[in-house]
């Protein structure tokens, strides 16, 4: 059985191959495909993989079963977290990383490029481009100049594809995660991060006080 995440249910489980591998014509490799049935009780759901070859199989079922680089539909999409961003921009940030899980990256970009202008108007910022709500982050110490320099590519790669400059080569991979990085760094500079350190704060002030109040208590009693 392969094993892998199930795209329905999200667990990693083994897969049962349960139609024999087809091999799909039209393609110069060899391209073999079968359904699998995931494992798990609470699930038993269903997924398509799909596998290219140079070489065909000699026995396609149980080769195919022993693959470790199978392409799985539904594919799985990590679920990122943003508890402390505002639910509007967290769910836009959660949709830039579920476009990339899927290698949609102009809607990875384009939808970083909204977190970051939408984080910005969220902070007060309004006036002028993106360019310059970036600037007026920095200035404001809500980013760092790492952040504000790098952030400029954000603003870049959404502007080529807002204004419908997508030029002849699709954007890598590889330079859509990088800005989803940045986004990412964008909300950790400005909620995660002062979030955490408020909630560091608060416990000390309760701890503290929990702690006068003992010796407070200790004091009358004797």
């Amino acid at each position: 059985m392969a094993s892998t995440i199930c795209g329905w249910c999200g667990d990693r489980t083994h897969m049962a191959m349960v139609t024999e591998p087809e091999r799909l014509p039209g393609y110069m490799s060899y391209t073999y495909t079968a359904t699998f049935q995931c494992s798990n009780e609470a699930c038993h759901r269903l997924s398509i993989a799909t596998v290219s070859r140079q070489t065909g199989y000699a026995s396609p079922k149980k080769d195919m079963a022993r693959e470790t680089d199978l392409s799985w539909q539904p594919t799985h999409i990590p679920r990122r977290e943003f508890p402390d961003v505002p639910e509007q921009i967290a769910s836009a940030a959660v949709e830039a990383h579920a476009c990339l899980a899927i290698r949609a990256c102009r809607g990875a970009v384009a939808l970083a490029r909204a977190v970051v202008e939408a984080t910005a108007k969220d902070k007060g910022i309004t006036k002028g481009p993106l360019v310059a709500k970036i600037v007026e982050m920095h200035k404001q110490n809500l980013i760092r100049d790492i952040t504000r320099e790098l952030a400029h590519e954000i603003r870049e790669g959404g502007n080529e594809i807002a204004h419908g400059d997508l030029g002849d080569e699709p954007m890598p991979p590889e330079d859509a995660e990088a800005i989803i990085a940045l986004m990412d760094e964008i909300l950790e500079e400005v909620y995660q991060g002062p979030a955490r350190m408020l909630a560091l704060k608060r416990s000390r002030l309760e701890r503290e006080q929990r702690n006068a109040e003992k010796k407070a208590a200790l004091q009358n009693g004797s």
